[in-house]
């Protein structure tokens, strides 16, 4: 860019002559004189929203660098406000979508970064270094060696600075090209915690910690609804009376649904969904090449940073699902059923021969007692529960 017009676009950095060359350039030309007064104004609006947004965008720049795994340079202090603010950020980056891409370019550059900051290592000079010791020099006493620990701390806070750079540089485009969205609703659930989200379609989402979940209130089954699970994992159930598609983002992924159960757990470069029942698309992120997969009941697929989803494969949902805390059974024989249950109540129970190969489909709360599932699947197939002391079960035709 010719230098007489760089100082419209940064404001900050003009010096007197660039002031009085920016003048004279704005005289010659009144239409790029109005032009750059509704940049200023733009300027000032944007910084405004981010401001709204992201108030202190250190925490940011935190997170971008807890994204791409170097959470061990933070200090005590920067660990306890990322972790109190972790909520209000992946608020943020779902109101303004670009913002996520900007931490994921980040993480793309770290490569390049790292390459470049060893360069830089390698071609400087040591200074300090000790000068060679006579031969009757005391061998015990220890060399002097360079400050590997002020070198790590330059590198980190220059990974920092770059990574500051970037965010501010992109904070306009986010905010430019990003959808608003002031009335999404964000829900976290902490290590060792679920909860359950209910939508006012009927449709729920079991959020198994650590997990955060952001979403539109107020939506009906007749409007899309769109909900990002930006860390986590999270156990949906959507009726099949939706009208709208529902449709679940994550870092790397989405998946759109009409009417289903279904498993989704993400990671920083991976989403992994497990289909229970019903349909579900699954797509990269932003995938607008249409390279996705449908996936089938008791299929999952994997799907990976800047690739496409892996094809469907068989997954035993009982196994691929225990995280989310239930049974999932879909045509199940009840001996299988019934083995899973003595493994996990560590209990005796038997089924009678004729009820054995017998199709189980439910999904039950592993926070139940045994008797209570038991009770549900004895019911469910016209079948009763007796007991043989303690600790022992059979499942048995009613008589």
């Amino acid at each position: 860019m010719d230098d007489k017009y760089s100082p419209l676009l940064f404001v900050e950095e003009r010096s007197e002559e660039q002031d009085a060359a920016l003048r004279e350039v704005l005289e010659e030309n009144p239409d790029l004189a109005r032009q750059w007064t509704c940049w200023v104004q733009v300027r000032k609006r944007l910084r405004e929203r981010l401001q709204d947004r992201m108030p202190d965008r250190r925490l940011l720049v935190l997170y971008a660098l807890e994204q791409e795994g170097a959470e061990a340079a933070f200090t005590p202090a920067e660990r306890r406000a990322l972790a109190a603010a972790r909520g209000d950020i992946a608020e943020a980056i779902d109101a303004l979508p670009a913002l996520g891409h900007v931490v994921a370019r980040i993480r793309d550059e770290r490569g390049a970064f790292e390459e470049a900051w060893a360069q830089h290592q390698d071609e400087r000079p040591t200074a300090g270094a000790a000068p060679e010791r006579p031969a009757s020099a005391d061998r015990t006493e220890r060399a002097p060696r360079r400050p590997r620990s002020r070198e790590d701390t330059d590198r980190r806070w220059a990974w920092r600075l770059t990574v500051a750079a970037l965010l501010l540089g992109a904070a306009v485009l986010a905010l430019v090209y990003g959808p608003q969205r002031t009335d999404r609703a964000t829900v976290t659930a902490q290590a060792g915690e679920r909860k359950t989200v209910s939508f006012e379609d009927g449709s729920t989402a079991r959020l198994v910690g650590v997990a955060t979940l952001s979403y539109t209130p107020g939506t009906a089954g007749t409007d899309p609804q769109r909900v990002r699970l930006a860390r986590g994992r999270a156990y949906f159930n959507v009726p099949p009376s939706r009208e709208a598609p529902f449709v679940v983002r994550t870092p790397t992924a989405q998946a759109e649904v009409l009417g289903t159960q279904f498993g989704v757990a993400t990671g920083r470069d991976t989403t992994e969904v497990v289909l229970v029942e019903g349909a579900v698309r699954v797509g990269a992120e932003d995938d607008d090449t249409g390279d996705s997969v449908v996936l089938g009941p008791g299929e999952r697929s994997l799907v990976r940073r800047g690739h496409a989803p892996s094809a469907p494969s068989p997954a035993n949902l009982t196994t691929a699902l225990a995280w989310s805390g239930l049974f999932v059974f879909r045509s199940a024989p009840l001996s299988a059923i019934a083995e899973q249950l003595r493994e996990h109540y560590d209990v005796s129970i038997a089924v009678a021969p004729t009820l054995a190969d017998e199709p189980v489909t439910g999904t039950f709360d592993r926070d139940q007692s045994v008797a209570q599932v038991l009770t549900t699947l004895a019911r469910t197939l016209g079948a009763e529960v007796r007991t043989d002391g303690q600790d022992a079960y059979r499942l048995v035709p009613v008589s």
